[in-house]
């Protein structure tokens, strides 16, 4: 079967389960790193908002063997499971004052978004990009939100340096860090190990000669940023007593470790590299950089090889 026919197929058959007014499109929507992905949706009438449902993964499990019935069922799994059960009131977003408390900022790499930061207000950060987004409140599914783009702030009659003033004060409180080590965040998963991995996974944890420290908000999303809260790196090069390295796991984390006995910068960067191609979601991704935290100088710049 091919993509086309995959998904031309996958909604006629979901038209079935849905009542006369119900739209069931697919279109290609623009993600993180230049990445286009054809998006699902799903209109019941009366609605006016619908989870995007992505259908890339699925179309792999088709090719895998995967039964189309089979995949349509986890579809609709999905939508039942995040569909809103009455009308969102959007025009919240029309309004400056309900818009305000909830703008916060995220962090991209710069090059690799050059489009879309033509169209948004953004503000150059080393290799990356601060950009900023507004958060939904009330939607059924976790962490919905809505980039905000130059026409907003036409639309609002602020300037970009007001939407910084705002989102430096929202981020930490909406979204406030967590700093754990990385074997505080393994050792409770081991629970679901066999015994031997249990073994073997401590013995790896009590011979680690490089601690290592993972940064991010609570929610998990998009916590890259939180290098960008006030004195959030300080506390952690205080707690240390140590300059730090930092390496950009992921636009969602990153990973700190302490300067003064750690790997030199080009190992971490290839560390980095590899990573970033193997474990890490292309629209994901964050940058390929190691960057330096300078303890006395409260400054961070990119980490020379």
């Amino acid at each position: 079967m091919t993509y086309e026919s995959f998904k031309q197929q996958l909604v006629d058959n979901l038209k079935e389960h849905f009542s006369d007014g119900t739209q069931i499109s697919i279109q290609p929507f623009p993600h993180n790193n230049r990445l286009l992905l054809d998006g699902l949706t799903i209109l019941e009438p009366g609605i006016n908002i619908s989870p995007t449902i992505y259908l890339n993964h699925y179309f792999e499990q088709c090719c895998n063997g995967s039964e189309l019935s089979f995949i349509q069922q986890q579809i609709l799994q999905y939508y039942h499971q995040h569909c809103p059960l009455t009308n969102i009131d959007t025009t919240f977003f029309t309004c400056l004052e309900h818009v305000r408390p909830r703008i916060v900022y995220k962090l991209v790499h710069f090059e690799k978004n050059r489009e879309l930061l033509n169209e948004i207000p953004h503000f150059p950060y080393l290799d990356l990009a601060i950009v900023f987004y507004c958060l939904v409140p009330e939607m059924p599914y976790e962490n919905a939100s809505i980039l905000i783009y130059n026409h907003h702030l036409a639309y609002w009659d602020i300037s970009k340096d007001t939407l910084l003033s705002f989102a430096r004060k929202n981020t930490p409180l909406l979204l406030p860090e967590c700093c754990s080590s990385l074997a505080e965040l393994i050792r409770p998963a081991l629970s679901f190990c066999s015994a031997e991995e249990q073994s073997l996974t401590e013995e790896i944890l009590e011979g680690e000669t490089i601690p290592m420290y993972v940064l991010t908000n609570n929610q998990q999303y998009f916590g890259a940023a939180c290098i960008l809260y006030p004195g959030a790196l300080h506390h952690i090069s205080e707690r240390l007593n140590d300059d730090l390295y930092i390496l950009p796991s992921s636009i969602h984390e990153i990973i700190l470790i302490p300067a003064s006995i750690s790997e030199a910068p080009r190992e971490l960067a290839r560390i980095v590299q590899d990573i970033n191609l193997t474990e890490v979601a292309p629209d994901e991704v964050l940058s390929d950089s190691v960057y330096f935290y300078h303890k006395e100088l409260d400054t961070v710049t990119l980490a020379q090889p």
